[in-house]
C-alpha cells in the first residue's frame, strides 16, 4: 500500500492515496461545515409546531451523518427523536417572504444541535457515523427541458443551481461540476453522460482527480422532474431512477444515492467493546 499526499489551494485537507492491487484510489477531501444545523419551515411559532420542526430537523441532520439504508429503523434514532429538544444547542425563528410561503403563521426556524451529545448517543448504540471530512464528487448533469437536452450551466439555469446547492447541503455531499471548456466539449457529448459505455466519461473526468463521479439526467415532465442517475466509485457503478418530483426533491434523490454509497465506504461503526 502506497501513501501519497496531495495539496491544493483553498486550504483543502491533505488525504492519503491508497493503492490496492495496483489500482490507486485518490481522495481529495474537504471539510463539510454545518452538518449539525439546518433551516426549515415551521407551521407557526407555537410550542407544538416548534417541537415538530425540531424533530424534523434532527431527522434531516442524522440522515446526513449516519450510515444506514433507513435511519428511521434505528432504535437510538427513534429514542433521540422522542426527546429531540434536549439536543438543541440553539434555535431561532425568522420571517418568510410572502412569495415563498403565503401562510402568515409559517416561519423559518434554524436549529443547531449539540454534536458531541448527539453523536455520543449514536456511538454508544454502535451506529455508524460519517465524519465531516468528505471527498468531492464530480457531477455531470444533463438537463432535459422542452425537448432540449443540454449540459447543466449554473449561469443559465439559476433554479437548477439552487436545487443542486440545496441537495448538496441537505445530504452533506461536496459536489463539483465540470468546466465544460472547449477541450471537454470536443471530447464528450450529452448523449454519453448516461451511456452504457462509461469509458469516455471516466476518461474525461480523470483531470479532476476525484474518487467519485456521478452522471445524471433530469427531465421536466409537466410540473415535475424525473431523474436518472449513475454513480461511479471504487471500480463499481450504482444506477437508479427517481420518480417525477419537484426540482429540489429530484436533486436530493441524486444526492441521496451518492450519500448511500460514500457513507457506507467511509463511515465508521464503533466496535462493540468501545
Amino acid at each position: 500500500m502506497s501513501k501519497v499526499f496531495t495539496k491544493r489551494k483553498s486550504a483543502r485537507l491533505c488525504v492519503l492515496v491508497l493503492g490496492l492491487l495496483g489500482a490507486a484510489i485518490t481522495a481529495d477531501a474537504v471539510e463539510v461545515k454545518g452538518l449539525y444545523e439546518i433551516e426549515l419551515v415551521a407551521r407557526s411559532q407555537s410550542a407544538e409546531d416548534r417541537l415538530q420542526a425540531i424533530k424534523q430537523a434532527m431527522y434531516a441532520v442524522l440522515s446526513r451523518v449516519l450510515v444506514a439504508e433507513d435511519i428511521s429503523k434505528i432504535p437510538a434514532v427513534q429514542q433521540a427523536l422522542v426527546s429531540a429538544q434536549n439536543y438543541v444547542k440553539q434555535s431561532q425563528f425568522s420571517l418568510i417572504s410572502a412569495d415563498e410561503q403565503p401562510d402568515n403563521e409559517a416561519r423559518l426556524i434554524r436549529v443547531q444541535f449539540d454534536e458531541d451529545q448527539l453523536m455520543q448517543v449514536m456511538r454508544d448504540s454502535h451506529v455508524g457515523i460519517w465524519s465531516e471530512i468528505r471527498p468531492e464528487t464530480l457531477v455531470w448533469l444533463v438537463v432535459d427541458e422542452d425537448g432540449v437536452r443540454q449540459f447543466y450551466n449554473a449561469d443559465a439555469m439559476p433554479e437548477v443551481e439552487s436545487a443542486l446547492a440545496f441537495a448538496a447541503k441537505i445530504k452533506g455531499i461536496p459536489m463539483i461540476y465540470p468546466m465544460l471548456d472547449l477541450e471537454e466539449q470536443q471530447k464528450i457529448s450529452v448523449s454519453e453522460v448516461l451511456s452504457a459505455d462509461s469509458r469516455n466519461l471516466l476518461a474525461v473526468s480523470a483531470r479532476y482527480e476525484v474518487t467519485s463521479v456521478m452522471a445524471g439526467r433530469i427531465a421536466k415532465k409537466g410540473g415535475c422532474w424525473q431523474g436518472e442517475w449513475a454513480f461511479y466509485f471504487d471500480g463499481k457503478i450504482k444506477q437508479w431512477n427517481s420518480e417525477c418530483l419537484p426540482l429540489k426533491a429530484a436533486a436530493v434523490a441524486g444526492a441521496e444515492g451518492a450519500y448511500q454509497v460514500l457513507s457506507n465506504y467511509y463511515g465508521v461503526k464503533p466496535s462493540a467493546n468501545q
